[in-house]
């Protein structure tokens, strides 16, 4: 026996005779045959008429929902709510912020507000992308205390993203992947970050930005402040194709580093970063084999009057190739954290001043 919702789409005596009333008589109702019982052929066209409203109206519902990426569900009063709900923008009048706890949050039941958080930070962005148009003002993402799953960043939007957990302690925020890049930002996306901290892990292999804290190609663009660096497999920062590692208010901003990784800062292939007035702070004496700050096929890195405590161990402080360049202002190596000389690749028009 088909269910009720089971019977939508069907049409009563589909293959049966029928007697079509005029629009006269069905004004009238049953009274237009008198005391005569109805026929079975106008008892048939009857339920055919109400069964062909029903199902236009059906037709119509179930098109938006399956167009909003899920089946028709008779259990889910909100899917046609929530389905129309994602085929328009909510347009910003001002700043907006959300909120995400990785250990109280649900991206099913929650909504973003600040007593019923989601869980993921992909999933803020995902709301973004589908319901938030900026407008130029600010979507903020806040954080609780807690450690988060990776994310990526893909969509430019007209307002800046800001993820932010508490510029006074980053470490209690920590974004770790265990199998790629904590934070990647690619596609002309611009993301801001402060109050966090990165760490990343994976395989060393070559065209992936596995083992990154954070990573931006493709024109994507990170300003940064007031952020924490851990152990990471590769780099703590690799800019690519296009991209732009920026501090958020121009310079005079600060970040922290605790654990090692390949190169804290690799850049190349068109890429940018701006270390200026940078004043860093660097924890349990961290090794970067392949050099703290690395600039090869036309990368560039600038880092004038950059200030650091701490130290490094089994460091080079630079290594410059392929056209790549590091600038100091003149300052050279006595600002670069690094226990070993740098390296610079004349040959293949590295350029380090």
């Amino acid at each position: 026996m088909p269910s009720w919702w089971d019977r939508f789409g069907q049409e009563w005596a589909s293959n049966g005779l029928t007697d079509d009333p005029t629009f006269a008589q069905s004004d009238a109702g049953w009274a237009f045959i008198g005391q005569a019982p109805p026929t079975v052929e106008q008892f048939n066209s009857m339920f055919q008429w109400s069964d062909d409203k029903d199902n236009w109206l059906y037709g119509q519902i179930g098109n938006v929902i399956t167009k909003s990426g899920v089946a028709p569900n008779d259990n889910d009063l909100l899917q046609l709510y929530n389905a129309i709900l994602g085929m328009s923008r909510t347009r910003l009048s001002n700043n907006m912020a959300v909120y995400v706890d990785a250990t109280n949050g649900n991206d099913v039941t929650g909504t973003g507000i600040i007593g019923n958080p989601w869980k993921t930070i992909q999933h803020a962005l995902a709301y973004l992308y589908g319901y938030i148009d900026p407008s130029g003002w600010n979507y903020i993402i806040q954080l609780a205390p807690g450690t988060y799953e990776a994310i990526y960043h893909t969509l430019p939007v007209n307002g800046a993203v800001i993820l932010q957990g508490d510029s006074l302690n980053p470490r209690a925020y920590v974004i770790k992947n265990l199998n790629g890049s904590a934070i990647a930002v690619v596609s002309s996306a611009v993301l801001y970050v402060q109050g966090i901290s990165v760490e990343g892990s994976g395989p060393d292999v070559d065209y992936t930005s596995m083992g990154n804290g954070i990573y931006t190609d493709r024109g994507g663009i990170v300003v940064f402040d007031a952020i924490a660096f851990g152990p990471c497999s590769r780099h703590h920062v690799w800019v690519g194709i296009s991209g732009n590692f920026w501090p958020w208010r121009g310079g005079a901003t600060s970040y922290t580093i605790y654990g090692g990784a390949a190169a804290h800062m690799f850049v190349s292939l068109g890429g940018a970063a701006t270390l200026i007035q940078l004043d860093l702070t660097i924890q349990n004496n961290p090794t970067f084999p392949n050099g703290f700050l690395t600039a090869n096929q036309s990368g560039y890195i600038q880092c004038k009057d950059m200030t650091y405590t701490g130290t490094v161990v089994n460091t080079p402080k630079y290594w410059v190739a392929s056209a790549g360049q590091i600038y100091t202002g003149g300052q050279l190596g006595a600002i670069i954290p690094g226990d070993l000389a740098g390296y610079v690749d004349a040959a293949s028009y590295g350029i380090f001043s």
